[in-house]
């Protein structure tokens, strides 16, 4: 058996593709294999499957493949041209490639496997020994064949939030399959355009099969929804009630902390993070007691933050109505004017509290993709491009089916 017979059986390409050539690089550690459509035999157009004789061929370019013995082999061909009564001169399709890739399919879905296993693409790319621009293609590419293939038939709640991109004032709107546990769109921006646009990435039809939206209190994005997807139900959860009653209680406790000091008492100095926590730790536990204990207001606003956590534990809608107005009562009653503020939003929104009860969604899924998300960023150590963030979070976050399409099994080693 000829070299070039052994790689024609190890890349089992279909006939009538053939190996013309093997050269090999020892100083370079390199195989490079050239391949060829016979001039002879008729190609099949791309277009519409009809076979045409050939045209010319294009310049010869080539394709990354799978190592060889640790070897990084590379597949060179000069792609034969058809010429189709009904489209005209058309390149031949090859079947080691998708169409533009500069990679074969079997190394780019080797390569998805590895971007997905890595940190960081920097990793990925010193481990497939690739630039960083080549890995971020082979990303997008994936993205692409992923969201082709993806279906969202069986959407029917889904959470809505925002996320910071850049420095500054400068954020991107989120849209999660609650149910489904995935990414399913990012967008730049966070005003009602981005909302509706957002929601038009669904087909006209599954928007109106969507039961539910969990989000926060921002007219934006009720807006949006109500404009793109009226049948929805709006949910507000409360990862987005505890924000604002977390917000009032450190506000409380800066302005009482300040005139405290002024009169030479430093109670609250250095608390923040105690009025906080979701569980007080072990060591800062007795601290707390003892302010919880004081006449002081903050811990008062952190009384009332605490008594809507049960808000959340009613049994129905009509119990939870029950609960807010009793609760909502308490707090006009208080001098507490930033907690009083954050109580009249919530009555403001009190539709959207209450149609948790009947859903019972929140937007935890949307908040716990925030570690990767931060992951993706720091990574980047910033993104100069809107699209490479977007290709990044679906890639990590999406559970897009994204390998290529390989008919026949790998047969060398990896790179």
């Amino acid at each position: 058996m000829t070299v070039e017979e052994h790689y024609a059986k190890l890349l089992q390409l279909p006939p009538p593709w053939e190996v013309m050539k093997v050269e090999e690089s020892l100083l370079e550690q390199r195989v490079t294999v050239s391949l060829r459509w016979p001039d002879a035999v008729r190609a099949r157009c791309p277009e519409c499957g009809e076979e045409a004789p050939l045209y010319d061929r294009m310049p010869e370019r080539t394709w990354r493949h799978l190592s060889v013995m640790q070897y990084r082999l590379e597949l060179r061909c000069a792609t034969p041209r058809c010429q189709c009564q009904k489209h005209g001169v058309k390149a031949v399709r090859v079947p080691w490639a998708e169409p533009g890739s500069r990679f074969t399919l079997h190394f780019e879905s080797f390569a998805v496997a590895v971007i997905g296993a890595c940190r960081s693409l920097t990793q990925a790319a010193d481990l497939l020994g690739l630039h960083w621009d080549s890995v971020q293609r082979i990303i997008d590419s994936a993205v692409a064949r992923g969201l082709a293939r993806r279906s969202t038939e069986g959407v029917r709640r889904v959470g809505l939030d925002e996320k910071s991109f850049l420095r500054g004032q400068s954020y991107v709107s989120l849209m999660t399959d609650l149910d489904g546990q995935r990414v399913l769109e990012v967008l730049a921006g966070r005003d009602t355009q981005t909302c509706v646009k957002l929601w038009e990435t669904l087909p006209e039809q599954q928007r109106d099969k969507v039961q539910a939206a969990a989000m926060d209190m921002g007219a934006p994005f009720i807006i949006g929804t109500r404009q793109a997807a009226p049948k929805a139900d709006i949910v507000h959860d409360r990862f987005h009630v505890s924000k604002p009653l977390n917000e009032a209680v450190d506000q409380t406790r800066r302005e009482e902390s300040a005139k405290l000091a002024a009169e030479g008492d430093d109670t609250l100095k250095r608390t923040r993070y105690l009025w906080l926590f979701g569980q007080t730790p072990d060591e800062h536990k007795e601290r707390f007691e003892e302010l919880l204990e004081t006449n002081l207001r903050t811990a008062k606003a952190w009384a009332y933050k605490e008594q809507m956590v049960e808000f959340w534990q009613q049994p129905d809608a009509e119990a939870g109505n029950v609960f807010f107005q009793q609760w909502y009562r308490s707090v006009m009653r208080s001098r507490l004017p930033k907690m009083k503020k954050v109580a009249k939003s919530l009555k403001a929104h009190l539709g959207g509290l209450l149609t948790y009860f009947k859903h019972r969604i929140t937007n935890a899924l949307t908040e716990g993709f925030n570690s990767k998300i931060q992951a993706i960023k720091a990574d980047a150590r910033g993104f100069r491009r809107f699209e490479n963030y977007r290709t990044r979070i679906l890639f990590f976050c999406g559970k897009l089916d994204m390998e290529p399409l390989v008919h026949s099994p790998a047969t060398h080693t990896i790179p």
